[in-house]
């Protein structure tokens, strides 16, 4: 059985070494496939662009002025609650159960709707600030993709701390205060 084998893996190999001598193929050149051609990376710091760009400083200005607003709602209905619960405990003394229980059921109507208020302007605020990101977001590809092709990266890679594609990097390929200027020429307003 072992003789067979052998014979047989014998019998391959000239096989192979007649069909790689016949495609001019040194038996025993490195067949590996070429490499692919270098190509230039870079990587940013998508979170130092936001906070450093001004497009991000005026995106996130906008939001803050949207979140006080809205804030000054939730403080105006919760002030007048407040009003409410503090007049219905002066009228405890006074009140029969039954209108107790009516002006309580109108306090409890008030504070309910308040909570619907806030989870909907709660709701409106992270729709607003998903929306003001994308924008940013857009704006960022659009300078990272010019300065890509400008310089000639092949590969920019995100360095956010939190769940970025780089986790070491040396400063050299660290783009991102040219993202920052680019953003700023291309949409300074």
């Amino acid at each position: 059985m072992n003789r067979i084998l052998v014979s047989i893996m014998f019998v391959m190999s000239l096989a192979l070494y007649g069909m790689a001598h016949a495609e001019g193929v040194s038996p025993t050149a490195d067949v590996t496939p070429p490499a692919p051609a270098a190509i230039k990376i870079a990587f940013l710091d998508a979170q130092k662009a936001l906070d450093g760009a001004k497009e991000g400083q005026r995106l996130r200005g906008l939001l803050d002025e949207y979140v006080k607003a809205r804030q000054k709602m939730i403080d105006l209905d919760e002030q007048d609650i407040k009003r409410l619960r503090d007049a219905l405990d002066k009228q405890v003394p006074v009140l029969s159960q039954e209108a107790f229980k009516l002006k309580q059921g109108e306090f409890e109507d008030k504070v309910n709707s308040y909570r619907k208020k806030v989870s909907e302007l709660q709701r409106e605020v992270q729709e607003k600030r998903l929306g003001a990101l994308e924008e940013f977001n857009k704006k960022l590809e659009q300078s990272v993709k010019q300065i890509s092709e400008k310089e000639g990266y092949g590969l920019v890679l995100n360095k956010n701390g939190e769940g970025g594609a780089v986790i070491y990097g040396k400063e050299s390929y660290d783009i991102t205060a040219k993202v920052i200027d680019q953003m700023d020429k291309l949409y300074a307003k």
